[in-house]
Formats: structure tokens, C-alpha cells, sequence
């Protein structure tokens, strides 16, 4: 039917494990934390306010930049590094997607790794990129990335899936995976 083939290499990870950390919603939190605290940093430091205050409102802002802009990229970084490191002897690894009328079968650097049923999908996302078939209760899921199709076509592929799995609801991914 349909065959996905590409090489799961860092850049591709990020794009998909890695939200962009503007459109997440607790972004606007970590804002106001930074705010406060280059105000704070900035406001004790003119008043001559003793050294742990000064040091509080550079904390604040360092977490703030820290968690609301770096944490997850640095988070999907290491997962990638580790990844990699335990179980592909450092290198990349290839993913192969064969997408059947009964399943759909996942292959690593050629060995079957895994067969998801029909039935288990319950969301078929779709990014600017790649498509997401996502398994019941999880985030987890089938990635297909729309450009390696080396049998059949991203589009044919998104009308196939419209047309023989209407059950499966069909719709964008979360903005922040968008890429």
C-alpha cells in the first residue's frame, strides 16, 4: 500500500518531539516570571537592596528563560543523544512505515519493531511535515514523514486514510508541533 522511509537523525527528532516553546501555554507564564524578575533584578540593584534580593530577581529570570525557551529542546536533545547512544551505537537509525490494510508494520534499521492494529489508532494528525497516527490513550504514534514516501504519496495517502478509516478522527496538530 503505502511505504515511509526516512533516517531519524537530530534535526528530525526536534521537529517532531520538540514543541515550539511560543505557542505553549504556560510560555506567558514564564513571560510574566521574567518580567518580574528583570524588574526585580533591576529595581533592588537602584534601591541598593542587599545582595540576595538583587540575586532573586536574576534567579527569577534565569528560570524563566531557562524553562520557558530552553527545557524542552535541551529535554528531546538528551532523550535523542540517549537514544541513539543505547541502543544504534551512536549513529542514526533508519524507520521504515508500511502502512497495510491490516496494520501497519514499523521496521528499525530493517528489523521489525513493531505492528500496530487499526483498531489501536484513535487520531490521524496531520503537521506541515509529517503525519501522526496516534495509538489510544498516549501520545505515542506512527510519524510519517510526508516527503520520504517511497511507495505512494503524502496525498494519496491522507485521501486513503480519509476514505477507508473514517472512524479515525482526522484532524490538525497541536499548533505547537506544527513544523
Amino acid at each position: 500500500m503505502f511505504i515511509n522511509e526516512y533516517i531519524m537523525d537530530r534535526k528530525r527528532y526536534d521537529k517532531w518531539a520538540t514543541p515550539k516553546f511560543w505557542k505553549l501555554p504556560i510560555f506567558y507564564v514564564y513571560c510574566i516570571i521574567f518580567a518580574a524578575g528583570v524588574f526585580g533584578w533591576i529595581y533592588f540593584k537602584k534601591v541598593e537592596a542587599p545582595a540576595r534580593w538583587q540575586t532573586i530577581g536574576a534567579f527569577l529570570t534565569f528560570v524563566a528563560v531557562y524553562r520557558g525557551v530552553f527545557f524542552n529542546w535541551m529535554h528531546a536533545d538528551k532523550t535523542f543523544r540517549l537514544t541513539r547512544a543505547n541502543y544504534f551505537d551512536g549513529k542514526n537509525w533508519t524507520c521504515k512505515v508500511i502502512v497495510g490494510e491490516r496494520n501497519i508494520s514499523l521496521y528499525i534499521n530493517g528489523k521489525s519493531n513493531n505492528k500496530v492494529e487499526w483498531k489501536d489508532i484513535k487520531k490521524f494528525e496531520e503537521a506541515k511535515t509529517y503525519f501522526k497516527l496516534t495509538a489510544a490513550e498516549s501520545n505515542e504514534g506512527v510519524m510519517l514523514d510526508k516527503a520520504c514516501f517511497t511507495e505512494g504519496d503524502a496525498d494519496s495517502f491522507k485521501q486513503w486514510m480519509l476514505e477507508h478509516h473514517p472512524k479515525i478522527e482526522y484532524g490538525p496538530i497541536a499548533p505547537m508541533f506544527d513544523k
